[in-house]
């Protein structure tokens, strides 16, 4: 599976890239929401042609002192196809939004280490600011698997995975975009 994401990831790479030399428009943005639960994050955003756009954004959490009792970590790779209905990078859009993170977790006695492999669709708003300058509002629901490590604290790692889940992946942003033109 990993084999999979991994040349999903350079097959996006390399359509980004390709597309981003002769794109007219291009916009960095970071989801403000990550960032309260101390995750930073970015995605770079490409139009492709007068509807669509592609993001590629990263995300991490690197905290280890636990926040409420939970304790967590992860690495977030968000690609992201975008169908705007009026012009790109403004107002109405969906979004397929695929996912894969590297996480782990620790609440109520309980660890959790594995990764999460998420399908979702994504509804949002660009708020056009200015010439460079959007605000956009988002909110979609995928359906994720996870396959990972779970034992108790008090418990050595086990050998091989050992919990293996279809779960919602519910996706919601409030991200500052700044517009190359």
């Amino acid at each position: 599976m990993n084999k999979f994401f991994l040349r999903l990831l350079l097959l996006l790479g390399i359509a980004a890239s390709s597309h981003m030399a002769s794109a007219q428009r291009v916009a960095v943005r970071t989801n403000a929401l990550d960032w309260l639960t101390l995750t930073p994050n970015a995605t770079v955003e490409a139009r492709l042609n007068s509807r669509l756009t592609l993001g590629v954004g990263f995300a991490v959490n690197p905290v280890t002192k636990p926040i409420g009792g939970i304790k967590t970590s992860h690495f977030r790779f968000e690609p992201e196809l975008r169908y705007w209905f009026n012009r790109p990078m403004a107002r109405h859009f969906i979004a397929f939004s695929p996912m894969f993170a590297d996480y782990s977790l620790r609440f109520n006695h309980r660890n959790y280490q594995g990764d999460l492999y998420s399908l979702g669709l994504t509804y949002g708003y660009a708020l056009v600011i200015n010439d460079h300058w959007n605000v956009e509002f988002s909110a979609g629901i995928g359906a994720g698997y996870t396959k990972c490590y779970k034992y108790l604290e008090t418990e050595e790692r086990p050998l091989k995975a050992n919990y293996e889940k279809w779960i919602p992946v519910p996706r919601l942003g409030i991200s500052f975009a700044y517009v190359f033109k």
